[in-house]
């Protein structure tokens, strides 16, 4: 009896595009996510989901639309698996962030996220997590999308993975619309793939 869990980040977004960090900032996915959220729904139109569970925030619920429309679904809304709030940062691009807090960014480059004004990455893995389980839990023996975000995905993929906090940032969820699997049965939880985007190889799409 295997579980089977697709996590996907959200289409791309114009902060996504401008290197903006969003965290909580609602913002909406561009045409390239739009064109993005379709070239995947194509990819998966003939995979047996049996439910989607999407962030609430406008990237991931339109991504999720779009996935749900191919499967006949109703996606199901969650805050749980919204992005980090990153506080500080949010609405801000790299090179003012790194003048105006070198020693912040220098320790995200170890792994450390000591964001003024964030959440701790205690606080999103554990929330997170508790998200993944309830999916897992919730459909035994199926297959279930799950669309969120990068930094989200990062924490729970760490959190199988037995990834420790301190080495945070040694996965690389920055393909929009990357798709990776997590597969649970009686030996526990396997990653199968990760932040795959072979769907836009026929495109300019990429992030």
């Amino acid at each position: 009896m295997t579980t089977t869990i697709l996590l996907i980040r959200h289409g791309q977004t114009e902060y996504n595009a401008t290197g903006r960090w969003q965290g909580h900032l609602d913002v909406p996915l561009n045409e390239t996510g739009k064109t993005q959220a379709k070239a995947l729904a194509q990819r998966l139109k003939n995979w047996p989901v049996a439910a989607v569970y999407s962030s609430d925030l406008t990237r991931a619920a339109m991504t999720a639309v779009y996935l749900s429309e191919t499967w006949g679904l109703t996606p199901t809304y969650d805050p749980a698996w919204r992005e980090r709030d990153v506080g500080v940062f949010e609405g801000r691009d790299a090179e003012e962030l790194k003048r105006e807090y070198p020693e912040v960014w220098a320790n995200m480059r170890h792994g450390i996220y000591d964001i003024p004004g964030s959440e701790s990455h205690e606080v999103l893995q554990s929330r997170a997590v508790a998200a993944y389980e309830r999916v897992v839990a919730a459909y035994p023996a199926e297959m279930v999308a799950v669309v969120s975000h990068g930094g989200t995905l990062n924490t729970v993929v760490s959190h199988i993975l037995g990834i420790p906090k301190g080495q945070y940032g040694r996965l690389n969820f920055r393909g929009n619309t990357g798709l990776t699997i997590i597969e649970i049965n009686d030996r526990g939880p396997r990653l199968t793939m990760i932040n795959d985007t072979r769907h836009l190889e026929n495109g300019d799409y990429r992030d």
